[in-house]
């Protein structure tokens, strides 16, 4: 029984149901519905493959994303620093490019997909409770709307509710990140001023002159673009600014950025998102599991949380699968959840360097010696253990080009600017 029926969840009953096994999902919601988190890293569309999906994507018309560009706060008007996918293919590349969703509509997809697959998928009902037998999860307690409610078993139970942790919430496992407390406001908006002609097909990342602040340009359908700021909530809390006046000053902060913003007008109202980061004490248990943002979630930054979704639904899936298949289930359990936490681990540790020093990922991209391997980590899939050397190798390189910066007040790559938008 799956709890949630986002990408994480969806995936996972997709699988189930096609390798012949039941598979419920019960979600609250009654899709499409909302839901930030547009651009996908390039890993993803092996996963997206698998579920035979790809066409569904290219059907429903969502933006080719081509790579990923990035842009200095007062650097000239896009004059800019990027990589395109097709320079540096992630092994067993299905296409060059990923995608830009709306992920009202992209979650749809999944959830539709699970549904002909043969998976029972329920909308509009609401997990109360998961029931525990002699400490082994074996079944979820459900409502619906008219406050019917009923007591369904299962072999397993998988939380897939995102990032209201369901389970781990109920289980006492979740823990709120003590370093990183990011602040997000966001929008979509029409007229928004494209970069230049050969990079229309970027997600672009642009620099506030902040230790914890940056923006996200993100081209989707029909001429509308996705355009957030990220800070840290103290600047928020300080700032004594109404939500769009402070959404305005931190894009003013950018030159590309303000440039392109002239003129945009938004189409939807402004959004916030705020503690989102968080990590769970466990992830498994007898008869339990946890997928995608239910288990941990690190920050937007990087893309990764629908990545983080999808692979765990797969590596999940495996794990069920042996242990349905005979296979000893607190080994099975005990792979799945390392595999899992390593991964996630590398996007939490790059994440860290990002926010303690932005310069050294433009100086690492510049780098020939490293350009090659940080595009392939930030491509995502960091569960391989090809991947996850390079990963540690590369990591392991900033951590000391990090240390070496901080420990020279003259270097021109130490953050210069500290203070809050007045």
């Amino acid at each position: 029984m799956i709890i949630g029926g986002g990408p994480a969840g969806a995936a996972l009953a997709t699988l189930l149901a096609d390798a012949g096994y039941r598979a419920l999902v019960v979600e609250r919601d009654v899709f499409p519905r909302e839901h930030v988190g547009e651009a996908l890293t390039p890993s993803t569309n092996n996963v997206l493959q698998q579920l035979g999906v790809l066409p569904r994507l290219e059907e429903a018309g969502f933006s080719h994303k081509g790579g990923v560009g990035w842009t200095a706060p007062r650097s000239p008007i896009w004059r800019y620093l990027g990589v395109r996918t097709s320079d540096y293919p992630p092994p067993g590349a299905v296409q060059p490019y990923s995608y830009n969703v709306e992920r009202g509509d992209f979650d749809a997809i999944l959830l539709r997909r699970a549904h002909e697959a043969g998976a029972k998928v329920l909308q509009g009902v609401t997990a109360r409770e998961v029931l525990f037998e002699d400490g082994r999860g074996v079944g979820v307690r459900v409502a619906v709307t008219d406050g019917w409610e009923r007591d369904v078993r299962a072999r397993y139970v998988v939380d897939a509710s995102g990032r209201r942790c369901f389970l781990a919430n109920r289980l006492g496992l979740r823990q709120k990140d003590r370093e990183f407390n990011q602040f997000a406001i966001f929008s979509w908006f029409e007229n928004v001023g494209p970069p230049p002609e050969d990079v229309r097909d970027f997600l672009f990342l642009h620099f506030l002159g902040l230790p914890r602040a940056w923006a996200w340009q993100i081209p989707l359908r029909n001429g509308i673009t996705s355009v957030g700021v990220v800070t840290d909530k103290v600047d928020f809390q300080t700032s004594g600014r109404a939500q769009d006046e402070f959404f305005g000053d931190l894009v003013g902060r950018s030159r590309t950025l303000a440039r392109a913003m002239d003129g945009a007008a938004p189409v939807r109202p402004f959004e916030i998102e705020g503690d989102y980061s968080y990590d769970t004490e466990a992830i498994t248990g007898a008869g339990w599991m946890l997928v995608g943002d239910a288990l941990r979630f690190v920050d937007p930054i990087f893309s990764s949380g629908v990545d983080v979704a999808l692979y765990s639904a797969r590596f999940a899936f495996e794990a069920i699968s042996s242990a349905l298949a005979g296979e000893d289930e607190a080994a099975v359990m005990e792979r799945y959840s390392e595999r899992v936490r390593s991964g996630v681990q590398i996007w939490y540790e790059l994440t860290d360097l990002f926010y303690r020093l932005q310069l050294l990922f433009t100086w690492f991209m510049i780098s020939r010696n490293h350009r090659a391997e940080l595009v392939r980590v930030l491509q995502g899939n960091p569960y391989l253990p090809d991947t996850q050397a390079t990963a540690q190798r590369l990591i392991e390189r900033m951590r000391e080009a990090h240390d070496t910066i901080m420990e020279n007040p003259n270097s021109l790559l130490r953050p210069t600017t500290v203070r809050a938008p007045a």
